[in-house]
């Protein structure tokens, strides 16, 4: 009975330690940024065309009788 218990404990303790890792990893803005930043530097050319597409959709959305 007392190792079943022990065993439920240092799972419970297991699991509550990766989703507080899990969650201190979605609270830290910059390294997050820094990831995006790195991740956009290996694709030039795909972060181009999705900024050239997002001013594309929003020419053709703004409305025409400002």
């Amino acid at each position: 009975m007392s190792s079943d218990l022990e065993q439920e404990i240092k799972e419970t303790r297991e699991h509550l330690g990766e989703t507080v890792d899990a969650l201190a990893a979605k609270l830290d803005v910059k390294a997050r940024a820094q990831e995006k930043v790195a991740d956009t530097d290996k694709r030039p050319f795909a972060a181009a065309l999705v900024l050239a597409a997002g001013v594309a959709a929003a020419a053709l959305v703004w409305p025409r009788g400002r």
